[in-house]
């Protein structure tokens, strides 16, 4: 008889967690925005897009750092900026980065790089110590443009350059290890934003390619950097277009700025489980505690 009275408590039970599990929402994530010239916090639950900050002029990639701030770049003004969503306070960092790019955090927390879009192109190595930027990757023959750049989780530093190629870089000496070429040059064509993703162990970047079109790439890696097969990337089409900025979950999911809307990317899938309208999105981030 005792068991026959446990059976409504556990189906109750079950019956609970599928509701709780249903009525998770969906995380928010932060757009820093090329098309309205702003920092904005999308929730893809509502769809609800709210402008964070007005900067007044197209921004490009941005990162969420351990604190909160929203740290971010601006192409044509050459700054790297870092905004306090909880405070309303905006602050110019560093200056002078000629076509300010992607930024990644480093391994330590204490600085993050900036590529740079230009041409040659550097990447600037900031320091929350000094408050200062200097050069990590100085101009290189060859290398007309940097900008995805991210490490992966053995602290291996990978940058996206001169659009057709992404170079493993020595994140002490600055030297290139290892070249990986996506597909024959052609313009401006190629990869752009770049991410470690701990679920599959593989940098992932998004390409608008000339040969194989728009879609994502998925990088195997390993302790020594790039995984020594052919071709050495699986291309993941995507039926949308101008693919940009990239983050991770961890979880299954990646998050992806394509101008004109933002998406999620579910990996085990192969399906885009979100695309919502926002008329700009470049770099995003996930919202802490969403």
């Amino acid at each position: 008889m005792a068991a026959k009275r446990l059976l409504p408590v556990i189906f109750a039970t079950f019956l609970m967690g599928i509701l709780s599990a249903s009525a998770q929402t969906l995380p928010q994530i932060y757009i820093s925005s090329e098309g309205q010239n702003s920092l904005q916090q999308l929730d893809f639950a509502t769809g609800k897009l709210t402008t964070l900050y007005e900067i007044g002029a197209a921004a490009d990639d941005m990162l969420v750092s351990s604190s909160g701030q929203i740290i971010y770049t601006v192409p044509n003004a050459g700054t790297l900026n870092s905004f306090n969503p909880a405070t309303g306070v905006n602050t110019v960092l560093a200056s002078g980065i000629n076509g300010a790019r992607d930024v990644t955090m480093e391994p330590s927390g204490q600085t993050l790089l900036v590529s740079e879009y230009a041409d040659p192109a550097e990447i600037y190595r900031y320091s929350f110590v000094t408050g200062k930027a200097t050069v990590f990757f100085p101009k290189t023959k060859g290398i007309t443009t940097f900008d995805g750049v991210a490490y992966d989780g053995y602290g291996n530093l990978y940058a996206v350059a001169t659009h057709n190629t992404i170079i493993q870089i020595n994140p002490v000496s600055g030297a290139i290890i290892a070249t990986l070429t996506i597909e024959p040059h052609s313009g401006i064509n190629g990869g752009d934003g770049l991410t470690y993703d701990p679920y599959t162990n593989c940098m992932w970047a998004t390409a608008d390619g000339k040969v194989m079109g728009t879609g994502l790439l998925k990088i195997p890696v390993q302790p020594s950097g790039f995984v020594s097969i052919s071709p050495g990337y699986t291309f993941y089409p995507l039926s949308v277009g101008n693919v940009d900025g990239i983050k991770s979950d961890g979880k299954g999911n990646l998050y992806i700025g394509a101008i004109w809307s933002a998406l999620v990317y579910n990996i085990p899938s192969n399906t885009i489980t979100e695309n919502i309208v926002v008329k700009g999105a470049d770099g995003v981030g996930l919202v802490p505690g969403t």
